[in-house]
């Protein structure tokens, strides 16, 4: 199956974050949490970005291999060049595998060995089947590496072999559909291969159509079958998305509506119903281009999501076992200097403690600490990255 022409490109730049106040907002009190001691912070991280920059801005000289300290600082070590666009990454299953994409027109897809120092042995790269991939994701049984193809509107099953090298292109499922923004949603957007732990089945928000995907994936063949798909609000742009633990509760971004909607998530018979929504902005606020990336702490206490035209992080602590969201607080990613930030990617570390977020016009990396109720506290200064937008920590 062939992809189809790429789409207008992404929405331009749009400048300096507006002026409102959404640090001001309100601080909720959260339920006490009843965790067992966290796991020691990640010791690794690998930083993805735009080699060729964008905006006009410096771009990124290869993957960034870094060290995380015990108090949750960053420090870059160095660089593997030679790829294209590494705008997003993701480990294998074991941990000894990063993943990563090439946006670019003609989308690849690369495989690297991490070396017991941290450094990265290239395995190889296969063509996505389309353009512009912005997301992958391995299964947790290692066999399948899901690639979403932003321009082109098709998701990408590749094949794994055993060390981790990239297969046969065994299945392209595209979308279809627009939905009411003239510009960000002439067409579809997939922007996201999220598994579902314990089962074959991977969930894919669109942003182009304002839908959420549900496909279950075949462990023999590795074809994709849609099992559902389920209407967020139209023009709501749904890009990332995370789980509760509980598998039994999903987390939406919604980039042009400037919202997080919880759903209800019952994976027997794959059904999405859309709980409430929280806005990322505060009331008045030009949310610009809203949300991007969200993650879930594992005990599902609080759940973090960035504002890209605002630059802010924003926490919320988990309500009613997962069903309802209420906000913490909203902190800047940085408080020095004018112009946009743009957080474009949050990783949390396996602690659960901090908090990590590629700030792709802010040219760094800045790291929050995150207290069990979800209240954030900067930590150190921003850590200078060329065009970053993705995070990846690992704990080997």
């Amino acid at each position: 199956m062939t992809g189809r022409s790429p789409a207008p490109s992404r929405r331009a730049f749009l400048g300096t974050a507006a002026a409102a106040g959404i640090g001001g907002l309100a601080w909720f009190a959260a339920r006490p949490a009843t965790a067992a001691p966290p796991p020691p912070a990640a010791r690794r991280a690998y930083i993805g970005g735009f080699t060729a920059g964008e905006y006009g801005l410096p771009g990124l000289p290869g993957i960034g291999i870094g060290s995380v300290g015990a108090d949750g600082s960053l420090r870059i070590d160095g660089y593997h060049e030679g790829i294209d666009n590494p705008s997003y990454l993701a480990a294998g299953p074991r941990g000894d595998i990063l993943y990563a994409v090439s946006q670019t027109g003609d989308g690849h897809v690369h495989a690297f060995r991490i070396g017991g120092d941290g450094g990265l042995e290239p395995l190889n790269a296969a063509p996505t089947g389309g353009a512009a991939p912005v997301h992958l994701a391995a299964h947790p049984d290692g066999r399948f590496l899901m690639t979403a193809n932003y321009d082109s509107a098709g998701v990408a099953v590749h094949a794994l072999a055993e060390d981790g090298s990239i297969g046969a292109l065994l299945d392209l499922v595209e979308h279809e559909g627009s939905g009411p923004d003239p510009v960000e949603q002439a067409a579809p957007h997939p922007h996201m291969c999220l598994f579902v732990p314990g089962t074959h089945d991977v969930i894919v928000p669109d942003k182009g159509n304002d839908h959420v995907y549900v496909y279950s994936l075949d462990p023999g063949t590795g074809r994709l079958t849609e099992r559902s798909r389920t209407l967020v609000a139209e023009g709501a742009g749904p890009r990332h998305a995370a789980l509760h633990p509980s598998g039994r509760h999903l987390y939406v971004s919604n980039e042009l509506g400037s919202t997080l909607t919880a759903f209800a998530y019952d994976p027997v018979g794959a059904v999405l119903t859309p709980g409430g929504s929280v806005s990322v902005a505060a009331p008045g606020a030009d949310p610009r281009n809203a949300p991007s990336g969200v993650v879930v702490d594992a005990g599902g206490r609080f759940v973090v999501t960035a504002d890209r035209g605002l630059d802010t992080v924003v926490s919320y602590a988990v309500r009613d076992g997962g069903a309802s969201l209420d906000l913490v607080e909203s902190q800047p990613v940085t408080t020095k200097g004018p112009g946009t930030r743009w957080p474009r990617g949050l990783a949390l570390d396996p602690s659960g403690r901090y908090v990590y977020a590629a700030n792709q016009a802010g040219q760094s990396v800045t790291v929050h600490r995150v207290s069990a109720a979800g209240r954030l506290t900067p930590v150190g200064a921003p850590v200078p990255v060329a065009s970053p937008s993705c995070v990846v920590l690992s704990d080997r």
